[in-house]
């Protein structure tokens, strides 16, 4: 007798979705990068953040070092 593992396989649309979604992401946050960057140091502090936190920022790091979600 031979045991076979039927592992549910995800449909070629729900798959192509997901790709779309993180593309999408991935876009956003690049263009996200682009505003930060190109924003004035004066700017920058308006915000609350200096321009040595925008890489943090940019990881997701700075929201959990200072508390945010």
């Amino acid at each position: 007798m031979e045991l076979k593992m039927n592992l549910p396989a995800k449909e070629p649309m729900q798959a192509f979705i997901g790709w779309f979604a993180r593309a999408l992401a991935s876009r956003r946050e690049r263009h996200q990068a682009l505003q930060l960057a190109t924003m004035s140091e004066h700017e920058l502090l308006d915000l609350g953040i200096g321009r040595s936190e925008v890489p943090a920022l940019l990881g997701g790091q700075a929201g959990a070092r200072r508390g945010r979600t």
